[in-house]
């Protein structure tokens, strides 16, 4: 995950940045769920993981359930990039025709509520219909 200052500018009427400044870089890690199950709670140690939704709780916010193999996770929100927030965070499940399933990769920080782990306040990277 990247972080860059510029200016807004546009080459063929396609909007870009430019004379960007790199202002930061958070490493993000690979990992199964099952991986995932066994790392403390960290806000800043992010992790891309895929497995397949097997129940959606809250479809506005992309609140979900994430298996693989052996190993189930709740996703507390999916939202459409990094740094969403507010009204910008909904919606990203219909938008991409998203749904029980499918395969979906996200980032995110480990978590738990309640004593339960959950990958908190992810963003999609992808994901791949299971029809």
């Amino acid at each position: 995950i990247i972080t860059i200052v510029g200016k807004r500018a546009a080459y063929n009427n396609d909007p870009q940045v430019s004379g960007a400044v790199l202002e930061s870089v958070i490493p993000v890690t690979v990992a199964t769920i099952a991986e995932v199950l066994t790392k403390p709670d960290n806000t800043t140690a992010y992790y891309m993981v895929t497995g397949t939704i097997t129940s959606i709780a809250n479809a506005d916010y992309g609140n979900l359930y994430l298996k693989d193999g052996d190993s189930e996770i709740y996703v507390y929100g999916c939202y459409p990039g990094y740094g969403a927030t507010g009204n910008d965070r909904k919606g990203l499940l219909a938008a991409k025709g998203i749904k029980v399933g499918d395969k979906l990769t996200v980032i995110a920080p480990k978590g738990s509520f309640n004593g339960v782990p959950q990958l908190a306040n992810s963003f999609y990277f992808s994901h791949v219909s299971g029809q």
